[in-house]
């Protein structure tokens, strides 16, 4: 790795942070040495896949998105914004144990789904929400994405939001793949198009998981790149059939100077305020490039 854009990434970077260096290295030896066929991508989607900000303005994650939609009109937004001020400290307070944060979020949920029903959410909204939302993917998300369909690793999008509207923005970005899976919550619509509830089971913060699906292709693959952007979401390899290898990268995106040291003591890698995928690509380029040599 002495020469590679990795290494450089690693050695040179303030926006990639390691806790344990040599345990870092031999995680990448165990990814290099297995080649591409045994490796799986494991990413959260907002502000993992999704930026979280634009030249310092944030932008909408896919909750966002729905949210600021023009036809859900102010009592929707106040109704929202009421569930999230009170919600959402819970789950970043860092200091409030599973076990009492995950029945507040099954509440979070349920009243939010709830509020999509009394909004009258038509699918055919999805698109136009997009088209005048903020929200982009990070740079090089295409790059990674492409790449991954090339090499035919499987990727799973595991998503606590709205399953329906992350497939409209992979849609939106084309990069719709058959090698890429959604995990999140999908709606039923009754037989206008408007939203009538959620298929179970629910996906919160806390429990999506490969555990959540049963597909063989995964089985043989025992190489593991976990990306996400909460400590919860290191739970995302929960169900990897004999993991050989799980490397973890987590984006920081907020409150950084008082989270670096919590995430650096839990990822394997820590990329503070990065609005890119340029370090999980070189981490792929590095295994390609060891399978075809």
């Amino acid at each position: 790795m002495a020469h590679s854009k990795l290494a450089s990434l690693l050695q040179a970077s303030k926006r990639v942070q390691v806790g344990d260096p040599a345990g870092l290295q031999e995680k990448i030896r165990k990814m290099v040495d297995g080649g591409t066929s045994n490796l799986q991508f494991i990413v959260d989607f907002d502000y993992t896949l999704t930026r979280s900000h634009k030249n310092g303005t944030p932008v909408d994650c896919s909750w966002g998105v729905l949210e600021n939609y023009k036809k859900l009109g102010p009592d929707y937004v106040k109704k929202t914004n009421a569930l999230r001020s009170k919600y959402h400290p819970i789950e970043l307070d860092l200091s409030i144990s599973l076990e009492e944060k995950i029945p507040r979020m099954v509440e979070w949920y349920t009243q939010a789904n709830s509020l999509l029903t009394e909004a009258g959410v038509h699918k055919d909204w999805y698109e136009d929400m997009i088209k005048n939302s903020t929200c982009e993917l990070r740079d090089d998300t295409d790059t990674l994405m492409i790449s991954l369909e090339e090499l035919k690793i499987p990727v799973l999008i595991l998503s606590a939001g709205l399953g329906d509207l992350i497939l409209e923005i992979l849609k939106h970005y084309q990069l719709v793949h058959t090698n890429t899976k959604v995990v999140s919550n999908f709606c039923n619509y009754d037989e206008e198009g408007l939203i009538c509830g959620l298929k179970p089971p629910m996906i919160h913060m806390y429990n999506k998981s490969e555990s959540s699906i049963h597909d063989p292709e995964l089985e043989h693959r025992h190489n593991v790149v976990l990306i996400g952007d909460s400590l919860g979401d290191l739970h995302m390899a929960e169900g990897v059939k004999n993991p050989n290898v799980i490397l973890t990268i987590g984006f920081l995106n907020n409150k950084i100077e008082e989270n670096l040291e919590k995430y650096k003591e839990n990822f394997d890698v820590v990329l503070v305020d990065d609005q890119t995928m340029e370090f999980p690509l070189a981490i792929l380029e590095e295994i390609k490039a060891k399978t075809s040599s």
